[in-house]
This record gives C-alpha cells, structure tokens and sequence, in this order.
C-alpha cells in the first residue's frame, strides 16, 4: 500500500494500514478498560443504587397510601358531621351528640375541632355547663394558636364562664386574640364586659375607643360596643 493510499484511510477505514491498526488496538484497550472500570463501579456501589431505588419506591408508596388514607378519614369524618349537624337541625340533639362525640374523640381532621364547638354548644344548651366548659379547654390545649378555630375556641369559653368570677383569667386568655385576629372586636367586646366586672371601667373604655377606630367594625358590632360605654 503506498501513501496515497495510507492518507486516505481516515475515510476508508484501511484495514491493513499500520497506523489505522495501532488506532483501532487502542480503541479496543480503552474500551476494555472502560468496561473493566464499569463492572468494578458496579461490583462496588450496585448495592448502593438499588438502596436509592428501594427508597425512592418505597417513599412514591408511602406518600400515595397516606395521601389515600387521608382522603379517606377526610370523606368519612366529613360524612358523619355532616350526619351530625342534620339531627341537630331536625331536634334529634342526642343522636347528634354521639356523632360529635365520636369526631371530637377520635377524629383527625379539622372536623375534630368543629364537632368539639358543636358537641360544647349543645352539651351547654342541655345545661351540663362543666361539661362544655372541658370540651372547649381540651380544644384549645389541642389546637394551634395560629389557627383561627383557637381563637374561636377561646371566645366560646370566655362566654361560657363570664359569671364564674374569673375575670383576670379570662382576660389573659383573650389577650393574644385582641392583639391581631379577625375576631378582635369580639374579644373586645368580651373584655370589656369582664373590666366592667370589676370596675376598671377607664380601660374598658379605652378598649372600646380603641375598637371604634376599626373602619371595618360592622354596624351591628359598632352599636354593641357603643351600648357599652360608661354611662349609656
């Protein structure tokens, strides 16, 4: 073979050129060497990788089944208040009590924290006011401060005991609720009514004046408050 020929091999391919033999030689080592370092990486770390696999499954699976088992309790806790509040409405208030009961108890969606304000305002209706009174307290102890159902929870029990003397203790509860929440003006309304109790009518007062400046104080909560000033 002559030169000619020798260049023209990056094209052809030249089975018989030396270089060309040298080059395809090289290209066959390195493949080996590529292949040999493959099977030690997988000799060494494949052990490893099916780990990641496994928990990778493992976790799609577990997120699924919870995802599946939350929908579920959520379809049937929301079944049953809903059962709940229906025997209420139609006057069966025992029936009802024992699926509020079973909500407050045992449920594990925000259904639990409805049916305790329910189970609490007919327990009170019934005239088992300690009681009430229980299921309320168990509800805030259960409920985050920043979840407006506390705060609810925290207004019902107020009104629940505003004739148990306790009027210092009362006010300390609703003392994050006046602060800044949406139910700021009832809390107002709420600590007014205990300071007047014990005569602190000048920061009741001040609390009222307070309130009024509220621009989105609904006219109803405006003349209640307003009715509660000293000496009207």
């Amino acid at each position: 073979m002559n030169k000619k020929d020798c260049n023209s091999c990056n094209k052809n391919k030249c089975p018989s050129c030396a270089e060309c033999q040298a080059k395809a030689f090289e290209l066959e080592v390195d493949e080996e060497l590529k292949q040999e370092r493959l099977n030690r990486f997988w000799k060494k770390y494949s052990w490893l990788i099916y780990s990641v696999v496994f928990l990778i499954l493992a976790g799609t699976l577990a997120f699924e089944t919870y995802h599946s088992w939350k929908m579920n309790t959520r379809l049937k806790e929301s079944d049953l208040f809903e059962k709940s509040i229906l025997l209420t409405l139609n006057g069966h208030n025992q029936d009802a009590l024992k699926g509020f009961e079973e909500l407050a108890q045992n449920g594990k969606t925000g259904y639990q924290k409805l049916a305790q304000l329910e189970l609490a305002d007919i327990l009170m209706n019934q005239g088992e006011k300690e009681k009430a009174v229980q299921v309320m307290q168990q509800m805030i102890e259960q409920t985050d401060k920043s979840d407006p159902l506390h705060q609810v929870g925290v207004l019902t029990l107020v009104s629940y005991q505003l004739e148990d003397n306790k009027e210092q203790e009362l006010l300390n509860l609703l003392q994050p609720v006046l602060q800044d929440s949406q139910f700021q003006a009832l809390a107002t309304e709420l600590s007014v009514i205990l300071l007047k109790k014990t005569n602190e009518t000048q920061k009741a007062d001040a609390l009222i004046q307070k309130a009024l400046t509220n621009t989105q104080l609904t006219p109803n909560m405006r003349a209640r408050l307003n009715a509660l000033k000293s000496g009207e």
